[in-house]
């Protein structure tokens, strides 16, 4: 966790900076915190700060919004008839962004910092102007002194992904669940052609034309049952057909390299073997789901050879509509990963059915085709 950066941008340079920065060197780098760094604001206003955290930039930011050292000044000496303790601290978060680890490293803990600044504040620099009573008997005066900052929470995308329902399953088991449909398919099609025979019956080029329709059809429609269960729990997060055709198509791609994968597995790999490969393969593939390997052990950069990590990181992008956009690299990857085997699937057919041929023609041998085995 220590390697993600979040953001202190003061572009206040007064005491609530230096407040903030207080609250981020107490919890700096500690376990299960993020690494606070304090970002030269010159030519940067609060917007392009959000726009950092939106593109993936940073993971958060907290602003010290311009003047606000002012204003309170300005309440404190009745020169200002109100004052807005809000227009002090905001925290840019995107909750998007692998929600499972977000929400329980990142968030809370620029909640915190963000939320303590606010008391340090009162007691450092609020506390010595009231033993003085350095300030005038006005209401703004007043309420500057008793609150005089809150910290405000805001979404560097356009909205809150912690108000989709199935967030939690999408950032957990999402990446297993289309591997699934298309292994229990595989296994369910072969079982059934090694019981018929069917692979020595047909030569080997319909066997390859039927098996790549089928391994196009079938994660068409699973990645449908898959975008359907993921959109069903959509809550009061605004989804648009955009989003979901987009959801559907790369979930599809990676139904397709699962399908190919799993197919090679069962084809090459002895049937005593292929239970031990298949989970090794679906272990990878959920670990490579569930963080960003830039802000993990180095040894966990391993992850990008996995097609799980390019379909979630595009997921991110859909979800926050153009959010921390690597599609550069990710969907590059995954249609390497589908040419490339799309080109050895052919071969594997083909020794599937040359140890199918095998097969049949020993038991034809020995006319044993209807003797117990």
């Amino acid at each position: 966790m220590a390697r993600a950066t979040v953001a202190l941008a003061d572009f206040d340079g007064g005491d609530f900076g230096e407040a903030l920065r207080i609250a981020a060197r107490a919890d700096n780098q500690s376990y299960g915190f993020p690494t606070f760094v304090d970002i030269d604001t010159s030519g940067l206003s609060p917007e392009q700060v959000r726009e950092d955290v939106f593109r993936g930039k940073y993971w958060a930011a907290i602003v010290v919004h311009p003047g606000a050292s002012a204003r309170f000044e300005k309440a404190l000496d009745g020169t200002a008839a109100v004052y807005n303790a809000t227009d002090v601290y905001t925290y840019y978060l995107l909750t998007t962004r692998y929600y499972s680890l977000y929400a329980s490293g990142i968030q809370a803990s620029t909640a915190t910092v963000a939320s303590t600044a606010p008391g340090i504040f009162s007691g450092r620099f609020v506390a010595p102007k009231l033993a003085s009573a350095r300030y005038h008997n006005t209401t703004a005066a007043v309420s500057a002194l008793a609150g005089p900052a809150y910290s405000i929470r805001a979404n560097a995308a356009s909205q809150e992904f912690d108000h989709f329902d199935g967030k939690s399953i999408i950032g957990t088991i999402g990446a297993v669940f289309p591997i699934l449909m298309q292994f229990f398919f595989i296994m369910a099609l072969n079982g059934i052609f090694n019981s018929k025979h069917v692979f020595a019956a047909y030569n080997p080029r319909a066997h390859i034309y039927a098996r790549f329709i089928c391994s196009t059809i079938w994660p068409l429609l699973s990645s449908l049952c898959a975008a359907g269960w993921a959109f069903g729990f959509e809550g009061s997060f605004r989804t648009n057909p955009k989003m979901f055709f987009a959801f559907w198509s790369i979930t599809w791609v990676f139904s397709m390299i699962s399908f190919d994968i799993l197919d090679i597995i069962t084809a090459l790999i002895p049937a005593a073997f292929t239970s031990f490969v298949f989970l090794t393969w679906v272990i990878f593939n959920l670990a490579a789901s569930l963080a960003d390997p830039a802000i993990t052990n180095h040894w966990f950069r391993i992850n990008y050879f996995f097609p799980s990590l390019h379909w979630f990181q595009t997921l991110i992008t859909i979800f926050s509509e153009g959010g921390v956009n690597r599609l550069h690299y990710t969907l590059p990857t995954l249609a390497g990963w589908l040419v490339l085997l799309k080109f050895l699937s052919p071969f594997a057919m083909m020794y599937r059915i040359k140890k199918a041929q095998v097969v049949f023609q020993y038991y034809n041998e020995k006319d044993a085709l209807d003797a117990p085995r």
